[in-house]
């Protein structure tokens, strides 16, 4: 990232930028910086880009080719093409010798390492991550755009927020900018307005149903299933939150066994202390081996629908039923 960052400021020209990570939103932001940087104006003339995983690399690198039509650069942004998680001779073949009127930027979910492309990538041009903010920093991010509007949020109300808003700085941004709107007229923003305009995230419902099962509560378990399904959540997708959580919940188990405080299991699990707080109630009240147990029953219902032995959304109710069941 400080590379990136130093090339922007000091207008390094690099002809390969390749960025990576979970926080889409400063993806975008930089992707800009980059394009102003070599296109500015927006000179649509020289500038293309390619979406997806199903674009021709043969057609993009004849593309980078072609001289820029009066201009020093040509841009050519490509996002989201997964083409830095598969092998691509191709491409690998190709970055060493990009044409030097050429400027490639590369906006991806993942990257491997370990391939050839992405090997040659680093060697050529500038990899940057853009991994997760820590609760820290998302905390000073809020903060900076609350007080920019003046407007002062209650700390109940920040928890609550920063508990729902999730951990794209896309998707935080906007959130904020509904309770700025709502509370507009108000003298401050306080939990009850956050409760007004942001419902709870599916994995926040999760855990709340994890606390359910363990206290063997199936009328509820089976109810937020059924309140998850209104929202138009997949059954699949609701059983991944579902395992994924009960590992979460195993995983802080581990660690408050062995003493360590939420902060640091979060900064060892690669998260928000805000998630490993939630997991830990439940953590508390379950044993290592019955969290184990509700990960395998997971596991198996999961192999059970994707190999159309039963129907998802039935086969999902089954298992929370189940989970509750069991002692």
């Amino acid at each position: 990232m400080k590379s990136l960052e130093s090339d922007i400021k000091n207008k390094i020209y690099k002809n390969l930028y390749v960025l990576y990570g979970p926080q889409s939103y400063n993806r975008k932001r930089y992707v800009k910086a980059l394009v102003d940087l070599f296109a500015p104006g927006a000179d649509s003339m020289n500038l293309t880009y390619y979406y997806g995983p199903k674009i021709d690399i043969r057609e993009v690198i004849d593309l980078a080719e072609t001289m820029p039509f009066m201009s020093d650069k040509r841009v050519i942004v490509l996002e989201d093409t997964g083409l830095f998680t598969v092998s691509c001779d191709e491409l690998a073949d190709y970055i060493p010798d990009i044409c030097e009127t050429c400027c490639m930027i590369f906006s991806e979910d993942k990257i491997d390492m370990r391939l050839k492309q992405t090997k040659a990538a680093k060697a050529k041009g500038t990899v940057a991550e853009f991994a997760d903010l820590s609760e820290a920093q998302l905390r000073d991010h809020i903060m900076k755009r609350l007080g920019r509007e003046h407007r002062p949020i209650t700390a109940n109300a920040l928890e609550l927020f920063m508990q729902r808003c999730g951990d794209d700085l896309w998707q935080v941004s906007n959130e904020l900018e509904k309770v700025i709107s709502y509370t507009f007229k108000k003298d401050g923003i306080r939990p009850e307005d956050v409760e007004a305009v942001m419902p709870p995230l599916p994995e926040d419902k999760i855990f709340v149903m994890i606390d359910a099962i363990l206290a063997h509560d199936t009328h509820k378990a089976v109810r937020l299933y059924a309140d998850l399904l209104s929202l138009r959540n997949e059954p699949v997708a609701m059983l991944s939150l579902l395992r994924e959580q009960l590992r979460l919940t195993l995983h802080a188990k581990e660690l408050a066994d062995e003493g360590v405080s939420a902060k640091d299991a979060a900064q060892l699990l690669g998260m928000r202390e805000t998630r490993v707080k939630m997991a830990l109630p439940a953590a508390r009240k379950s044993s290592k081996i019955d969290l184990e147990n509700r990960i395998r029953m997971c596991a198996d219902t999961d192999e059970r629908i994707k190999s159309g032995l039963i129907d998802a959304k039935i086969g999902v109710e089954t298992l929370i039923v189940e989970l509750c069941r069991r002692e």
